[in-house]
């Protein structure tokens, strides 16, 4: 398999047109973050539901500046963590997102541009839980 590039034409139009980027509606939990090192920023926003018998991301959106690569990869990861149950969202890492651009290879510096969505996506999931139930059949 070759490596994908970061110039891939994949990853250059989610960064123009991305799908998942701004907020429409309610969502149950929400985080930001940032990395100091590059200036990338993003705030995520998670909505839940109700399915068999346990949580799910209804969606999920993100917001923010970034660069290309960590751009299209908050793009690519809201739009697959919409439907998983939330243990399953829970437990997604860079790797995922590098495995879902077809085996993409980082270097140390750029890791981070990969890192960032998942784990601001996680800490907003985590936000969405912690809201007491109730408000969540709303």
């Amino acid at each position: 398999m070759r490596a994908v590039r970061i110039d891939d034409e994949r990853i250059v139009e989610r960064y123009r047109r991305p799908r998942c980027k701004g907020f429409e509606g309610a969502y149950d939990g929400a985080a930001s973050g940032d990395n100091p090192f590059c200036g990338d920023a993003l705030e995520v926003r998670v909505a839940l539901e109700r399915r068999d018998g346990g949580m799910a991301v209804a969606r999920a959106a993100f917001d923010g500046y970034a660069c290309s690569l960590c751009t299209a990869s908050a793009d690519v990861l809201m739009e697959r963590a919409a439907g998983m149950s939330a243990d399953e969202a829970a437990a997604l890492t860079g790797d995922d997102v590098l495995r879902w651009w077809g085996g993409l290879e980082v270097g140390r510096t750029r890791r981070g541009c990969v890192d960032l969505p998942v784990s601001v996506f996680k800490r907003a999931l985590e936000t969405a839980l912690e809201r007491p139930r109730a408000s969540l059949l709303q």
